[in-house]
């Protein structure tokens, strides 16, 4: 479907600014008589702008979707391991989980650590592990 529909805003942006660029030659022809013009500007106005307007809003659609979609599965691969992980999670578990760059990956925890209010623990070796509060799942917290 995402094929089709980006097929179609192509198609519709590339016939709409066609129209508007063959128009506006036209338009700005002073060899064409003034009838010309006219059937110039409305075909620039019936069909140039609406195709032009409808493709790049389903392009800026098909983006913001796509775009929506990469948060909600960056969320979901979040959420996932620090289940798994009881509140624990490293750079490098979410950059092999979420498919992100290491450098992409440090940025996403640690704008989620601020969010969250995530404590970090540092190695000697000064590598980060990020450890976020999950309630009532941690067992050290009972036999205490």
């Amino acid at each position: 479907m995402r094929l089709i529909s980006r097929i179609a805003a192509g198609t519709l942006l590339f016939f709409g600014l066609f129209v508007l660029g063959m128009g506006t030659a036209e338009l700005l022809n002073p060899d064409n008589p003034p009838q010309d013009r006219q059937d110039s500007l409305a075909a620039l106005l019936l069909f140039g702008v609406p195709c032009t307007a409808t493709g790049s809003w389903m392009f800026w659609r098909s983006y913001q979707k796509s775009q929506q979609q990469k948060r909600d599965f960056l969320r979901s691969s979040f959420f996932k391991l620090l289940q798994e992980n009881n509140g624990h999670i490293t750079a490098l578990q979410f950059s092999m989980a979420s498919g992100l760059d290491g450098r992409a990956a440090k940025i996403y925890l640690d704008d989620r650590a601020k969010e969250f209010d995530a404590n970090f623990n540092v190695t000697t070796e000064g590598n980060i592990s990020y450890y976020f509060e999950i309630g009532g799942s941690n067992p050290n917290l009972l036999d205490s």
